[in-house]
């Protein structure tokens, strides 16, 4: 019987060899299960992060913010620490969510507004005057009117053809129309004033410029005296600021950015979703698709008389065969001598959502929404015919119960307008 044998050196070195490579996928292996075990853990703080950066900014809402304010909400339970903070972009109200827990960050912002149940289709001021409905107009939903209230009425042998007056309830307006929230007013005149200058990044504009601007960066500004947007191609947090005019071609794609200038004007067949603010005027040519949420609001600072004689030259027009989804609003309290237009809305044209004008409307085309007004002007065959809506359709329970606007005076934000980037 042998007891000692020679193990010869190849084979000493193959076990050690092979006892290596076991030690190693033991070593891998367990490299990789704490790996996914971090990494399970990293995913529900994510999740966590991202589900408390939602109820908190829906709290939020709640309750009234100042601008620039900063609230800290923490939350007990998960050791999360949050903040929000309010500011404005363009008229709209912008709040970003910030969320930590040890090194883990996650920000989340969005354009809040003001959603309304059973939104009125429509409120025009009591002047003392009823209100005329003339031809195939039609009001759907209910309204708020003169004392005198509403009758039909004739233009150019155009009678009144619906089978009633208004298709809903009718309810007494007053002498002075629903405000819209201070804050909105206060941006609004800020941002038409002479004074005003936008903050940021100055870039010059060239054509076939492409520019996209997380709202997680600086302001970037395009500005100029007059600016031609031709051929180019900007997304998120930029503003385009002209001391006298922006034209806005149909060759230009605009995301979510802000125009500012004394008289904007969108050519025919433009396509984008942007707020467009001006302290003149804004032109609207015939089939563009202005996307939500885009808004078109006008500050009238001053109503020269050489204004006042142009009655047919509105401060804004929506053209022919023009969509428009958000917000059109022309505000000025003063008192114009004679009875000139203010807003048109063409033939063919839609607003998807709100029209607030303090003074004239004429509406020819279809809202599908709310309008409040001061008064409605209809101009016929050289004729002026006061507080008369011709052949103008609105139409409240066309526009879905979810959709989120700006917010009127002692209402607060209480939805989402649009998540950001």
């Amino acid at each position: 019987m042998i007891l000692f044998s020679k193990v010869k050196a190849g084979a000493l070195q193959f076990v050690l060899f092979i006892g290596t490579i076991i030690v190693l996928f033991l070593f891998a292996f367990i490299l990789m299960n704490q790996s996914h075990s971090l990494l399970g853990k990293k995913t529900d703080i994510i999740v966590d992060l991202v589900q408390t950066s939602d109820k908190v900014l829906m709290k939020s809402l709640l309750k009234p913010m100042k601008t620039g304010e900063n609230i800290s909400m923490p939350d007990n339970d998960l050791g999360i620490q949050t903040k929000v903070f309010k500011e404005y972009w363009g008229l709209l109200e912008k709040r970003t969510v910030t969320s930590v827990k040890g090194k883990l960050r996650f920000q989340k912002t969005g354009l809040v507004g003001a959603i309304y149940q059973n939104r009125p289709a429509l409120y025009i001021k009591d002047d003392n005057r009823p209100m005329v409905i003339v031809g195939d107009a039609k009001i759907s939903g209910d309204a708020h009117l003169p004392e005198r209230g509403i009758k039909m009425g004739n233009i150019q042998g155009y009678g009144y053809i619906g089978s009633q007056l208004v298709y809903g309830k009718i309810l007494r307006s007053k002498n002075q129309l629903p405000k819209l929230h201070n804050e909105v007013l206060q941006r609004l005149k800020m941002l038409t004033s002479t004074a005003y200058m936008p903050k940021g990044n100055t870039v010059p504009l060239k054509r076939e410029l492409l520019l996209k601007n997380s709202f997680q960066e600086e302001t970037i500004v395009v500005q100029g005296t007059s600016i031609a947007l031709e051929n180019v191609s900007l997304t998120g947090n930029i503003v385009v600021w002209a001391t006298d005019k922006i034209h806005v071609k149909s060759t230009s794609r605009l995301r979510d950015v802000i125009l500012i200038a004394p008289t904007i004007e969108i050519e025919e067949g433009a396509r984008g979703s942007f707020q467009a603010i001006s302290g003149k005027e804004i032109l609207v040519g015939k089939n563009c698709e202005l996307d939500y949420p885009t808004i078109l609001a006008v500050q009238g600072n001053t109503v020269s008389q050489e204004f006042v004689n142009k009655f047919r030259e509105p401060r804004i027009n929506i053209g022919k065969g023009t969509s428009i989804s958000g917000s059109v609003l022309y505000c000025d309290k003063r008192e114009p001598k004679g009875q000139p237009l203010f807003i048109t809305i063409d033939q063919g044209a839609i607003v998807h959502g709100e029209l607030y004008c303090e003074q004239s409307l004429e509406l020819k085309g279809s809202v599908y929404g709310s309008v409040t007004t001061g008064s409605f002007v209809a101009f016929e065959n050289g004729n002026t015919y006061l507080n008369h809506l011709f052949n103008g359709k609105i139409e409240a329970q066309r526009l879905p119960q979810e959709y989120c606007g700006l917010a009127y005076e002692n209402k607060i934000a209480n939805g989402v307008v649009k998540w950001l980037y």
